[in-house]
């Protein structure tokens, strides 16, 4: 778990980072960021409180990531299959869906985790 706690970490910050430096300087960025910036949040607190809460919170936040991936891949796909051309859409499609992958991974580990945590007598 604390390999995954790291990653959520990592994840969380890149995710914030990047949506505030795309939309730096922009009066825009409170409704266009704000659902990344919400679950790069997510994302950081229940990595932070994982000793205190379990897996349970950390598997949550790995699924409203890989929601929002699933919300950015569909379009973008669309853009790529269907046009009009967007600049970069293969780049980006192929991003969205290894981060979307890889949040489904971590969405079943946690949940694995949480699982086996709530099965185990010891911890109860």
């Amino acid at each position: 778990m604390n390999i995954l706690r790291s990653i959520s970490f990592g994840f969380a910050l890149l995710l914030a980072a990047s949506e505030l430096a795309r939309w730096a300087g922009d009066i825009r960025l409170i409704p266009l960021a704000f659902d990344e910036l919400a679950v790069a949040a997510a994302l950081f607190a229940a990595a932070w409180m994982l000793p205190r809460t379990g897996p349970a919170p950390l598997a949550a936040a790995w699924g409203l990531f890989s929601g929002l991936m699933l919300g950015l891949f569909v379009p973008t796909l669309d853009h790529l299959l269907f046009g009009p051309p967007k600049q970069g859409a293969l780049f980006y499609s192929i991003v969205l869906g290894v981060t979307m992958a890889g949040g489904l991974w971590a969405t079943w580990v946690a949940a694995r985790a949480s699982s086996n945590r709530a099965a185990s007598p010891a911890s109860n």
